[in-house]
């Protein structure tokens, strides 16, 4: 059960700030496709960039969520002592 519960927290970690730095980046990458790029070159490189972005967000959020499964099974191990 704990593995199940590890894994989810994990994920939902991953996936919200996913969601969440995938918002942000689409305002950005728009503001920047009508405003500053000068090519399809510069598209691409910006494009690889937010998905770089986005992958570290994804793996930030899996820590995340991984440090808070273990901050509640601590707080639920002392509250039973």
């Amino acid at each position: 059960m704990n593995v199940v519960l590890r894994i989810l927290f994990i994920a939902c970690g991953a996936l919200l700030l996913g969601f969440i730095s995938n918002a942000i980046l689409i305002g950005i990458g728009h503001w920047y496709e009508m405003k500053v790029a000068r090519s399809e070159y510069d598209l691409s490189d910006a494009f690889m960039i937010a998905i770089f972005v986005q992958a570290l967000c994804v793996v930030a959020g899996a820590f995340t969520g991984n440090w808070l499964y273990r901050r509640w099974r601590n707080k639920k191990k002392s509250a039973g002592t």
